[in-house]
């Protein structure tokens, strides 16, 4: 049946009714809202019985509907599944890609890299515009084929690599231009074969204006009594004297950085000798003074000659990319103080061979120099000079004044870290270095070192095999306690038969020798 609209009844329940409906009476019998004379036939039993089939469809069912509990289909449960395995997938490849190389240090899973910054060191001052090296190396489990040069955020060079080094030692020299003054921090990032990342540690350089010839000064302490000139060097006449722990303004330098300008209690400017001075700021912000040798007796035209050059107006050459960079490591007293052992470092890109000046003085050390023949490899490699103190040393708290490469013979690729000053120690036992093996092999002979004295700080140890002209040798920096052994250090085994002298050196002086037999 339907309405007057012409629409079907709901099948939904009606408050108040019962649920199913009571069946029909049955035929003949009167019912309340029955036409009144006229009972049920037979005729219509088969229109009742649809209705019934129809009714059952339509009420029956809903309502065991509604009281059945719902039932999941299993394509619910594959869908679940298959959502959670999905989901899993996601957060492992995410994992992997946050824990295996990313630009703060990953390390790419089974990938090691470690990268340093050399050069600049901390809070180098840089002239805006002027180029500056940046000198990195890094070691790592697998081929690196990048280096980049961030300045902050911001890539500035970078430099492609492909060959491994023999000792698996990575170097490269960056380029870096910064055309703003103010406080930068740079970091150098190694990319590996793998694509693999690993980050420097971040290093503070600040860009300052070019001082070029504008008055800059800044403040000093003399470490030591000297004797003031009236110019850069010991052959201008004498303008008074310094005692240690005067406060002194440092307003010149000059071009060598072995003679500071001074200026004392207000007086006139005088020139000191660089080792009796303790800068308390970079001599960077000093400029250089160009100062006339001092003229003879008489009136001429031609100055006196000086034993050392008079500085050029003109600016200075720069060094070249191949220059070493020499800068004191170490002071330390042994031999129960009566000898001083210093260390040299060459911090370059490049290596060194030849000769070397190494001076000391002011401080509680007498003035010396000595000349050694050094070999230093690039990036760490070491020279020991050993200077003799007399009377010796024994007190805490004596200081020693160390100057590299005084007279400036060697041009290097920055002339204003060849000083330090270091606070000694009490004496301390002296290492001793003794041959523990030598074994030959098919095509190179092993050698392992041992330390029988005092600590033996990092130092760059050369093992040099000889067999007749031929020498062969190679170099590693190792530290070694007290009857501590070295690793293994090869060195190729020289061609033919014979009698071959094995040494160790330390600073160009053979430490321990030693002679194997090759071949029948």
């Amino acid at each position: 049946m339907s309405d007057r609209y012409g629409n079907d009844p709901d099948d939904e329940p009606v408050i108040g009714a019962t649920y199913p409906p009571p069946p029909p009476p049955p035929a003949g019998e009167v019912y309340i809202g029955a036409p009144g004379a006229q009972p049920f036939t037979d005729d219509d039993e088969d229109w009742d019985d649809e209705y019934d089939d129809e009714y059952d469809d339509d009420y029956e069912e809903p309502y065991f509907d509604y009281d059945a509990p719902p039932v999941r289909q299993p394509m619910f449960y594959v869908f679940v599944a298959l959502a959670a395995l999905v989901g899993g997938i996601v957060v492992f490849l995410l994992f992997s890609i946050v824990s295996g190389g990313g630009g703060d240090g990953g390390n790419g899973g089974s990938t090691r890299l470690e990268v340093q910054v050399d050069s600049p060191a901390r809070d180098t001052l840089i002239n805006v515009g002027e180029p500056e090296d940046v000198i990195v190396q890094a070691t790592a489990t697998e081929a690196i084929v990048r280096f980049e040069l961030f300045v902050g955020d911001r890539s500035a060079d970078f430099v492609d690599v492909s060959e491994t080094p023999d000792d698996n030692r990575y170097r490269a020299t960056l380029r870096l231009v910064l055309d703003e003054k103010g406080t930068y921090e740079i970091f150098v990032r190694a990319t590996a074969s793998s694509g693999a990342t690993k980050d420097s540690a971040k290093v503070r350089v600040k860009v300052v204006e070019p001082v070029g010839e504008r008055p800059q000064s800044i403040k000093g302490r003399a470490v030591a009594d000297t004797t003031l000139r009236a110019g850069p060097g010991e052959d201008f006449a004498e303008a008074g004297t310094l005692k240690a722990g005067e406060e002194v303004t440092i307003v010149g330098k000059s071009r060598s950085l072995e003679w500071l300008l001074i200026e004392v209690g207000g007086r006139d400017p005088r020139w000191a000798r660089r080792s009796a001075i303790d800068p308390l700021d970079t001599l960077d912000l000093v400029p250089s003074r160009d100062v006339t040798p001092t003229p003879g007796p008489t009136s001429t035209n031609t100055p006196e000659p000086s034993p050392s050059p008079s500085p050029s107006p003109s600016v200075s050459p720069s060094p070249s990319a191949n220059s070493p960079d020499f800068v004191p490591t170490n002071a330390v007293l042994i031999d129960g103080g009566a000898v001083l052992r210093v260390t040299v470092s060459n911090v370059s890109n490049n290596a060194y061979n030849g000769p070397l000046v190494v001076a000391v003085g002011g401080g509680d050390v007498p003035q010396q120099e000595l000349v050694v023949d050094a070999t230093m490899r690039a990036n760490g490699g070491t020279a020991v000079i050993e200077f003799e103190v007399a009377p010796p040393i024994t007190d805490q708290g004596k200081r020693a004044v160390v100057t590299v490469d005084p007279m400036d013979a060697i041009k290097e690729l920055r002339e204003d870290n060849n000083v330090a000053t270091f606070v000694l120690l009490p004496p301390q036992e002296s290492p001793e270095i003794v041959i523990a093996s030598a074994e030959v092999l098919a095509d190179r002979i092993a050698v392992a070192v041992k330390n029988t004295g005092g600590a033996l700080s990092a130092t760059n140890v050369t093992v040099r095999v000889t067999l007749g002209s031929q020498t062969i040798s190679n170099s590693i920096t190792i530290a070694l306690a007290k009857d501590q052994s070295s690793p293994t250090i090869e060195v190729a085994r020289p061609a033919g038969t014979g009698l071959a002298t094995i040494e160790v050196l330390i600073g160009g002086q053979v430490q321990a020798s030693t002679q194997v037999q090759l071949g029948p």
